[in-house]
This record gives structure tokens, C-alpha cells and sequence, in this order.
């Protein structure tokens, strides 16, 4: 997190913590643990029990098929049917199956109050309408009640649809998971949640609980944690599935599931009573309940992760830095053995990715899971304004969106106008494609992507049944409980209402039925056959009850291995997509919008893989200040304590450790200088950048085999401001003050211009506040009569010595330096390559040189025999050595020679280091500080064109695939 934006930084490193301990509770949670059952467990009583049916929105017929099979279902005592629609039809059929029906108050949105009441048994077993239980469900369930302390027996159950709104686009219901393994295991340490539906609860202990006027799923999840708190006990047998769950036909059906497990979880972590807040729960419990709401919660972090990662991209800021050994070697690991690891502790039904997809469905529903629930608000009556039903993927739909707008805008700031903040091109890279992994998880969960079914499949129980239709004979093929797919050689017209006459063979016996339809549809096959769609409409009883059981519940118990009878033979389940109603200009929006954050990626990463070396251009901007400080005799604090201003604003006593770029300061111990003046813009001072564009050889940067660039120098402005364009992997830069200000602290005269290293790990702007160890004096020297000057020319011959026909050079900047450092004078070559600085005194100079002109480097220096001929300049600070002026003495051996390079040269300058010389001449720079290399650019470039081509096509190809329905 080194030199990084804390408000990004830290919620990055609170988000990874969370994940990090969530799958931590996870792995505890799918450990295997025993059974902990107390050794006087006794023998339950196989006693029969009553049986309960909550009925909500369900379909009359999904509440006929629980109703049917309940017959079958053994050691059930009576069956109570609760209904909280309050329907007249609901009603009537608790009458014809002999059940007792029981209506709740328009208060009680969960029924529990009125099971409590309504049950005379010990226990009750729970079901859903809708859901199917296997016959010897009871026996399932009861061993567990021997247990005194087991308050909830929770049945496994599983989908019996391969397709539904809670199906992924792979084919793998989204609940497999919490049913299936953490349940179970959470089972075993005797910490389960009551899911409801498909349990076997002790009435006692219900009638103990706190029942509120949550919907159902809440109440149950809640009910199951009071109950925990209270020293009660939840098992989970995990081994046989006792029921099959009712199809979530809706998207509104699955986003309120999704609500209210995101709104339950947050209480039971957060609320008053929850397990971060109570101290009624265990540790195992806590630990338990954590568990449990992981993956309920987990859209909200993926949230807090979205906007992150959008703020890095629109910030132009990195929230951590990295390297790519660091990555691979520590973070990947770590990430795949997570993910691995609890695809292994939960028998491989939560696999990679799971927990991602996952949190990207149910981000919106987490985000209104934050809102109060206003049906529980007191007073709360109908909305005013009625809007329209949330669907599952609504929020998905906004993230999409947000990031495919955060890439163009990105593409465009990268490509086009620059106003968004500059990123290394590495980082720039990773954000990029952390971006498109996440945009291509979401579009593959919205459909839209070729590799998967985009529609919904509907499942038809395959029959061949004789049957009249009208007066034509057909063959019913496939047979639901609301329709039938006929074959017939005539065809009929749409919307024509006929009579279906059949026999439905069942276990039970074989059911004449006749029953009124419409046609839906009709197609001609290539066989020269008509195929011809047909919805029921109302029936007798007997129709409905072998409709129901021939294809409801005789699919399921085949499937589920738990009819009593032999399994039917020939019947088997089939799907068929669902042919949308109309297209959806939503699907279409979602696509295009995706296309253009496609663009926005390529724009972004294009120019560096087109020009190689555009990460290794940087603009150097900062302020050169200064403070009012006691005179120099003072004895009030060491001579090395300055006060230095960080950002132009903030005032601080501190030691400086470095010359240029860094605000790293070390606190004073002894006693602080008082400031009298107000921090000053100091202009005039002179900026001189030099850059290595490689290592060389040994690999160190700033040593003698490095290849350099010419150097580069600018002027700080009345406010002291300046800006430095720069190139290269490691640069180096030094601030020369004006006269009239001194250095304090360096005794060398050669460490007072030595460069010191700059950050240019960002690929366009490096922003830097310099605070110089200089201060304010008032012996500023005056005027003198010496003389300095002469000419730079170019060496065309490339011998080091300037002879009669090699012209000057024009344009360059020359800065003259006194033994302090400060700048004395500028000047600039005229069309001659002259230059002369005049009215100096006597003292110690030395000559610098920057802004060659284009194609141009310092020649050798120090060749050939004539001093006054030859080039003073080192080939790589541009810097001459101390001159000795005396009063009235003109120097006019300072020349500057230049070579102009071939086009096809390499950017490159021969050094001509003195005998003895050390090898390093500037400072290494540390890692961080350096320039992404052109390999590691373009390779991530690359992978990122590659990422997006690969996601476009899909994209394309996900609109001209062929939908046709499958022909049965």
C-alpha cells in the first residue's frame, strides 16, 4: 500500500479481509465433523405426526400434487392446510382432500403462529405447497427427534427441474450448495438453519419461539437462530433427499427469494439478537450462522468491490502495488487452493466461481435488502405510485452498464482527451482485465453469450397417448399439468377451442379424461405432420388428480428412487426452450452497451501495444517553495533541521532524507525553528532531468554501461512551478535554486547537483511537491567583470574536436552553476552556437547543458590535444567540471560539442568515464520507482486485445445463433 490513495487503498484490503475470512468460515463449516449426539440418546416414537401445507402464491395445481402425494406419504396423523392467500379455490380443495384449512390474519405473512396452534401432535412435518416429499419422509427424519435437544429436523431437498429462474446458464440450480452440503454439514455440529419446507419440527419448542411478522424464509431463518440461542439443536441429515422442490418459474419469485435471504442473513449477524452483537450463541454457533450468511451477503461485497474497481479505473490510482512475481507465486496460489479447496470440502457443488457468479446475480437484491421491509412498517398500507416487479438480474444489469461505461470513458481519456487519471500501464493492464472477467461473468449469467442456452427450458413429461381432439385423431407426445403437445396429419386454426379426450395411465389405475383447451400453436413438421400446442382449461377433479400424479409426482419419486411400486415405465422427463413472447429490447441494449466497453478496452490498450515506447513517457510536475528561516549564526537547532512544506500547504519541522521526489521525512529531537514567513513559490530555480532507457550489462540502473537520454531542463515559474517531460525505464533529477538561496547540509560540491532518483512508475504525470534543503539568505553576490562563454557546435566528423567547418548549434539551454549549486545565469545558443554569460565574480563555475535538439547527444568530452577545442560537457549530465574565474577574467574554453544520430541509431550516448572513476553515477533507484518495461506492456496489452476479440465474438455470435425450439 505504499504510496497509494488510503480511501481506495484500505476498503481494497477491508474487502480482500472479508473474502479471506468468509472462506475461512466456509472451510470450517464443510469440515467433516461427526454427529454429536449424547450418549443416552433413546429410540424416537414412529408415532404418526401431522402434516402441515403452506400455501402462498402457488399454482392450484402445484397444491394439488403435495396435496395427492400426502396420501402416500406414511405415519402421517392428518393434514393441516394453512393458507395465506386466503383463496376460495384453496379452500375447496382442502375439502376434497379431507384436510383441515386453516386461513392466517392479513397480519401474519408467515403462518408459523397458526401452525403452533393448529398442530396436535409433538412434532409436525412442514411442506411447501408445491414440493413433493418422498413417502417415508417421517422415518427420514424422526431418528433425529431421540436427540432431546433437537428442536428442527431439515430435510434435504433438490430441484427437480434442470431449468429454472434459479438455474445458472451452465444447468446447476444456484442452491445446490446451502441444500445439498452446508446445511448438512452445519447439521452435524447440530447448527443447521431451518429452511422450512421439508423439516420436522417439536412443537414444543416453536411454541417457544418469538414469532414476528416476517415473510416466511425470514421467519424460519430467525425462528431457527432464537432457537439456537436458547441451547436448542438443528440437525440436517444430508444423506437421502426427502423432497423435490416446486420450480421458481418467475424472475420476481427468485429476486424475493434473494431478498429476503440477503435481509435475514444481515440480521442475524447485525441485528439486535445477532451472533456479532448477542452473547446467548456459542462459538460453534456463531461460527455456524456466519457460515450460513456468506453467501446471502456476498453481494454486497461484490458491490464494494465494483465500486472500487471503478474508481481505480475513472482515479487513475492503484490500490496496492504488486509485482508479477508477487502475483504468481503468492496471490494466484492462494486463490486457486480457496477456490479448490472448498470445491472439494463440498463434494464439488460449489465450484470455482460459484461464489462470484453468485454475488454478481444477487448484488441488487443485497442492495435493497439494506432498506427497511415497509410491509413491516406500522400503518404501512399500498403504495401510492405502483412500480414495476424486480427482476433477478435488475442489478446485474446496472453493474454491466456502470462498467461498460467506466471502460469507454476510459478508452476515450486514454486515446482521445487524457482528463482521467494516468495509470502504469501494467496497472492499467490489470484493471482492465479484472473488468472484463468480471463483464463476462455477468453477460454469460444474463444469456447472452454464445456458448450458452439463452432461453428457458420447460419440462414435459414424454408421453404416447391416443387421444381425440375435436373429432381428428392425434398422439398426445408430451403432457404437462396445464397442457399437451399433440401430433396430428391436420392442422387447426390458433386460439380454436376443442375437446381433448384420453386415458392417463398411473400407478393408481388408468383415468378417462376429458377436457376443454385452447390452441396456443401450431407448426408443420418435416414429416408432413402437424404439431399443435394446446393449454387446458378447467377440469374435474379426477382429470386433475391423474394429471397431477402422472406428471408431478410419479417423475419425481422415480427420480428420486422413492416409490413404493415399481417405477413407471416409459416415462421419462424432457425439455424444451421456451420461445420468448417477443424480443427483448433490454437483451439487445445490454449487448451493445458490452460492445462499447469492448472498444474502450482496446482503446486503452492498443497504443501500447502500437507504440512501444509510450509507457516510458513521463511529465514531471511539482513546486519549488521555500520558508523564512532565523540567520544562519543561530544556535537555536542543528544545521541540518529545515522546514520543509509538503503539497505548497502544510508546514513541518523535519529532516530531509532526499534531494528530489520523496516527502519521506524523519522527526526532529531537538528543538524546532520558528517560522515567521509565509511558504513562497521559489522561481527561476532550474529543473534538470536525465533518464536511462536501459540497465545495460550488470543489470543496476545509474551505472556507467547504462544507455541514457540527452538531459532535459526547465525553469520553476513566479509560483515556483515547473513541468519536465522525461523518457525512460529510471530517471534522475536535480533542483538548482536561484542565488540568494543556500544549501545547508552537503560539504561536496559534486553531491550539491548529484540527480537523485524519481518515481516514474505512472505513465504520463508524476506529481511532486520538491522542498529543497535550501534557505533564504541575504548575501546574495553582486556584480562582477568576469566572463564565460563560447560555443556549442556540432561534431560532425564524431572526433571530439571542433574544427573550422563544424557549425554551432542553436537552441540550447546553458545554466551556470556556481560551487554552491545555485543557477548564477541562463542562455541559449544563438545561430552561431555562441553563448556568453558576463558580470560574474570570481569564484568556482560550471557549465551545464539540456534541451538538445532533436536527433542530437554529447560527443565525446576531453579528446584530443587543444583544451580549447575540444568538448567540456559529460556525455551524460551535460555538466562541464569547476572552472576557476578570476576578477576580470574572460573563460572561453567551455565548448559543448554534439553529434547528430542517424535515424536508424539507437537512442544511445557514449560515456567517457575518467580513470578511477566509480561505476555508479547516480543513485539506484528502487523498484517502485521505475517505468513498466515494453515487454511486460506489451504482453498484457495483448492478453487484453485477445480478452476483448474473444469476448466481442461471443457477443455477435450470441445474436445470430439459432434459437429454434427442439422438436420432440
Amino acid at each position: 500500500m505504499h504510496d497509494t490513495d488510503l480511501w481506495l487503498s484500505l476498503p481494497t484490503l477491508l474487502v480482500e479481509v472479508v473474502g479471506f475470512v468468509a472462506a475461512c468460515v466456509l472451510a470450517w463449516a464443510l469440515w467433516p465433523a461427526p454427529n454429536r449426539r449424547p450418549a443416552d440418546t433413546g429410540s424416537p416414537t414412529r408415532n404418526a405426526v401431522d402434516a402441515v401445507v403452506r400455501v402462498t402464491d402457488q399454482y392450484e395445481y402445484e397444491v394439488r400434487a403435495t396435496l395427492l402425494a400426502m396420501r402416500g406419504v406414511q405415519h402421517v396423523n392428518r393434514v393441516v392446510l394453512v393458507d395465506l392467500s386466503a383463496r376460495p379455490s384453496i379452500a375447496a380443495l382442502a375439502g376434497e382432500f379431507q384436510a383441515v384449512y386453516a386461513a392466517t390474519d392479513p397480519v401474519d405473512r408467515n403462518g408459523l403462529r397458526v401452525i403452533s396452534a393448529a398442530v396436535n401432535t409433538p412434532q409436525f412435518l412442514l411442506l411447501d405447497a408445491g414440493d413433493v416429499p418422498i413417502v417415508d419422509i417421517v422415518d427420514r427424519l424422526v431418528a433425529e427427534l431421540g436427540d432431546p435437544r433437537v428442536a428442527v429436523v431439515q430435510g434435504m431437498g433438490v430441484s427437480l427441474a434442470d431449468d429454472s429462474a434459479e438455474h445458472g446458464p451452465d444447468g446447476r440450480h444456484e442452491l445446490v450448495f446451502e441444500r445439498s452440503s452446508l446445511n448438512p454439514a452445519l447439521g452435524r455440529r447440530g447448527s443447521a438453519a431451518w429452511l422450512g419446507t421439508g423439516s420436522l419440527v417439536r412443537t414444543d419448542a416453536l411454541r417457544e419461539v418469538t414469532i414476528g411478522n416476517d415473510q416466511a424464509l425470514e421467519a424460519h431463518w430467525l425462528a431457527g437462530a432464537e432457537l439456537l440461542a436458547a441451547g436448542w439443536k438443528i440437525a440436517a441429515p444430508g444423506e437421502v433427499a426427502v423432497l423435490a422442490h416446486r420450480r421458481v418459474q418467475s424472475e420476481h419469485a427468485a429476486s424475493q427469494d434473494r431478498l429476503q435471504r440477503a435481509r435475514a442473513a444481515r440480521r442475524m449477524v447485525f441485528g439486535r439478537r445477532g451472533v456479532l452483537r448477542s452473547d446467548l450463541y456459542s462459538r460453534s454457533q456463531r461460527l455456524a450462522v456466519l457460515a450460513w450468511s456468506v453467501r446471502p451477503l456476498s453481494g454486497l461485497r461484490r458491490v464494494v468491490f465494483l465500486l472500487l474497481l471503478g474508481s481505480a479505473l475513472l482515479a487513475g490510482s492503484v490500490p496496492f502495488h504488486a509485482s508479477a512475481a508477487v502475483l504468481l507465486l503468492g496471490w494466484l496460489p492462494a486463490f486457486l487452493y480457496t477456490s479448490l479447496g472448498l470445491a472439494l470440502l463440498s463434494g464439488w457443488t460449489l465450484q470455482p466461481g460459484d461464489r462470484t457468479r453468485w454475488s454478481l446475480h444477487s448484488i441488487g437484491s443485497a442492495c435493497r435488502s439494506l432498506r427497511a421491509d415497509p410491509s413491516r412498517q406500522p400503518g404501512a398500507g399500498a403504495p401510492i405510485v405502483s412500480r414495476s416487479s424486480p427482476q433477478y438480474a435488475a442489478g446485474l444489469v446496472v453493474a454491466v452498464v456502470a462498467l461498460s461505461v467506466i471502460l469507454a470513458l476510459r478508452g476515450v481519456s486514454d486515446r482521445l482527451t487524457h482528463t482521467l487519471g494516468t495509470l502504469p500501464t501494467s496497472s492499467l493492464m490489470a484493471l482492465i482485465i479484472v473488468t472484463l472477467w468480471t463483464l463476462a461473468l455477468s453477460l454469460d449469467l444474463l444469456r447472452v453469450l454464445a456458448r450458452r442456452t439463452q432461453l428457458r427450458r420447460a419440462a414435459r413429461v414424454v408421453s404416447s397417448l391416443a387421444a381425440t381432439l375435436g373429432e381428428r385423431a392425434v398422439s398426445i407426445v408430451d403432457l404437462t399439468a396445464v397442457g399437451a403437445g399433440l401430433i396430428s396429419q391436420t392442422g387447426v386454426d390458433l386460439n380454436e377451442r376443442l375437446l381433448l379426450d384420453s386415458a392417463i395411465p398411473t400407478r393408481t389405475g388408468v383415468t378417462t379424461i376429458r377436457v376443454s383447451c385452447v390452441v396456443r400453436n401450431v407448426s408443420l413438421r418435416t414429416d408432413g405432420d402437424f404439431r399443435i400446442g394446446v393449454e387446458f382449461g378447467d377440469s374435474d377433479d379426477a382429470t386433475a388428480n391423474a394429471l397431477a400424479e402422472f406428471c408431478t409426482i410419479e417423475p419425481i419419486w422415480d427420480r428420486l428412487g422413492a416409490h413404493p411400486r415399481e417405477p413407471m415405465v416409459g416415462a421419462r422427463l424432457m425439455y424444451v426452450d421456451e420461445p420468448e413472447a417477443e424480443p427483448s429490447p433490454g437483451r439487445m441494449a445490454v449487448r451493445l452497451v458490452s460492445l462499447l466497453a469492448l472498444v474502450g478496452a482496446v482503446a486503452s490498450s492498443a497504443p501500447a501495444t502500437a507504440d512501444a515506447s509510450s509507457s516510458l513517457d513521463h511529465r514531471l510536475n511539482g513546486a519549488v517553495v521555500a520558508v523564512g528561516e532565523p540567520p544562519l549564526d543561530t544556535d537555536a537547532a542543528p544545521a541540518d533541521t529545515v522546514i520543509t512544506v509538503v503539497d505548497t500547504a502544510v508546514i513541518d519541522t523535519a529532516v530531509i532524507d532526499t534531494t528530489l521526489g520523496s516527502n519521506v521525512t524523519t522527526p526532529v529531537t531537538e528543538a524546532p525553528i520558528v517560522v515567521t514567513d509565509e511558504p513562497a513559490g521559489v522561481p527561476g530555480a532550474v529543473v534538470v532531468g536525465v533518464c536511462s532507457l536501459a540497465a545495460g550489462g550488470d543489470g543496476l540502473w545509474g551505472t556507467a554501461d547504462d544507455t541514457y537520454t540527452a538531459p532535459v531542463a526547465t525553469v520553476t515559474a513566479a509560483d515556483g512551478t515547473y513541468h519536465l517531460d522525461l523518457a525512460g525505464e529510471a530517471c534522475w533529477a536535480t533542483i538548482a535554486p536561484p542565488d540568494g538561496y543556500r544549501h545547508t547540509v552537503a560539504t561536496n560540491p559534486d553531491d550539491v547537483l548529484l540527480p537523485q532518483p524519481v518515481d516514474v512508475s505512472a505513465t504520463a504525470t508524476t506529481n511532486r511537491t520538491v522542498v529543497l534543503r535550501w534557505e533564504r539568505t541575504t548575501d546574495a553576490k553582486g556584480p562582477g567583470s568576469g566572463v564565460i562563454g563560447d560555443t556549442v557546435w556540432n561534431d560532425a566528423d564524431r572526433n571530439g574536436e571542433q574544427g573550422l567547418d563544424e557549425p554551432g548549434v542553436a537552441g540550447v539551454l546553458l545554466t551556470l552553476f556556481d560551487d554552491q549549486g545555485h543557477n548564477v545565469a541562463i542562455a541559449t545558443s544563438d545561430s552561431a552556437g555562441a553563448f556568453r554569460f558576463g558580470q560574474l565574480q570570481a569564484g568556482l563555475y560550471r557549465l551545464g547543458a539540456a534541451n538538445l535538439p532533436e536527433g542530437f547527444v554529447f560527443t565525446h568530452a576531453g579528446q584530443g590535444r587543444d583544451v580549447l577545442a575540444d568538448s567540456d560537457a559529460d556525455p551524460v549530465t551535460g555538466r562541464t567540471a569547476l572552472v576557476a574565474l578570476k576578477a576580470g577574467e574572460t573563460v572561453s574554453g567551455l565548448d559543448i560539442g554534439l553529434l547528430e544520430r542517424p535515424a536508424d541509431d539507437p537512442a544511445e550516448v557514449v560515456l567517457a568515464a575518467p580513470p578511477g572513476a566509480s561505476d555508479q553515477l547516480f543513485p539506484a533507484p528502487s523498484a517502485l520507482q521505475l517505468s513498466v518495461s515494453s515487454d511486460d506492456r506489451s504482453n498484457l496489452s495483448i492478453f487484453v486485445l485477445a480478452l476483448a476479440v474473444l469476448l466481442a465474438l461471443s457477443i455477435l455470435l450470441g445474436v445470430v445463433r439459432p434459437r429454434s425450439a427442439r422438436a420432440v
